[in-house]
């Protein structure tokens, strides 16, 4: 008697098949306002908000073109223009429906860079409108992925007015919380919650700030790597300023309200195994009303 084929075997087929038959379609150009690369599946999916010359409007497309060759540096900026094999209002249901149902290390959304406005000059992060976005989605999250970690001592680069380390004290009571932030009255409104390890400096000398000899088992840099907060030479630099700090088998996360500087790509040459890279549920919610697409899930093997 033969086994049914369960529906995810049934999909991965689909998948397939559903590829080949938009690589076998002649390559078109697009332009649009601006587009995100989605990586799933092998393969390399151009979403974004597309312009009809023949009606002169745009209309948001969840995936438009499967592409080959193509870095987010060759779509940054507005109104880029991209070749790739069209993908059908029928094709692109199924996509958007199985990349969902991927595991949250099987899918990745890469946001080029658009512009390059200066970072924002917060202030006491708790007062800024921001916070309800990151107290509501991201810090929830970021929670949800300390949950399957054992750690003795974690730190949160760029931990603001010291929430986040607060939610943290109260699930892991044990656990030796430290942060770092550069706006002196987070600092203090830190320390007013009863953190004692707070850091007042620029993460990117942590080892100026830090104890010597302290490590830690977990880094959280939720929102410090983002377009909206630093540029990405800092960006970078400061990740590997904290790998260093790093124990082995010790966990990084990666997120925030605006989008990612550093890729998976990026992540694995700084010599982190990269656990998870997105969240496939959200990769195609209406942007107006869903904050939180990536969340980068990383171990240091070494």
């Amino acid at each position: 008697m033969t086994r049914p084929r369960s529906p995810m075997r049934n999909d991965e087929e689909q998948f397939g098949k559903t590829v080949e038959k938009i690589r076998n379609a002649a390559p078109v150009s697009l332009t649009g306002q601006w587009f995100n690369l989605i990586r799933a599946g092998g393969c390399d999916f151009i979403q974004g908000q597309v312009y009809d010359a023949d009606n002169g409007k745009s209309s948001a497309r969840n995936i438009a073109l499967l592409v080959e060759g193509i870095g987010p540096e060759d779509i940054g900026g507005f109104w880029p223009e991209v070749t790739g094999h069209p993908v059908t209002a029928i094709e692109e249901a199924f996509l958007v429906r199985y990349i969902s149902s991927l595991d949250e290390n099987e899918a990745e959304l890469i946001v080029p860079l658009r512009n390059v406005s200066p970072s924002v000059n917060w202030g006491r992060f708790d007062e800024e409108k921001e916070y309800e976005i990151y107290a509501s989605v991201i810090y929830p999250a970021i929670l949800d992925a300390l949950s399957g970690i054992r750690f003795d001592r974690l730190l949160d680069a760029g931990c603001g007015s010291g929430n986040l380390l607060e939610r943290i004290a109260e699930r892991c009571p044990d656990a030796e919380c430290h942060g770092i932030d550069m706006n002196p009255d987070n600092v203090e409104a830190s320390r007013e919650k009863g953190q004692a390890r707070i850091y007042e400096g620029d993460a990117e000398e942590m080892d100026r700030l830090l104890p010597g000899d302290v490590t830690f088992d977990v880094i959280v840099f939720c929102g410090l790597l983002n377009r909206q907060v630093t540029e990405r030479e800092k960006a970078w630099n400061i990740l590997m300023q904290g790998v260093k700090r790093l124990n082995p088998q010790g966990h990084v996360i990666i997120t925030g309200y605006s989008s990612c500087h550093l890729t998976a790509d990026d992540l694995t040459c700084a010599g982190l195994a990269v656990i998870r890279k997105s969240l496939p549920k959200h990769l195609f919610k209406d942007y107006d009303a869903y904050a939180l697409r990536q969340l980068y899930l990383c171990r240091k093997d070494t």
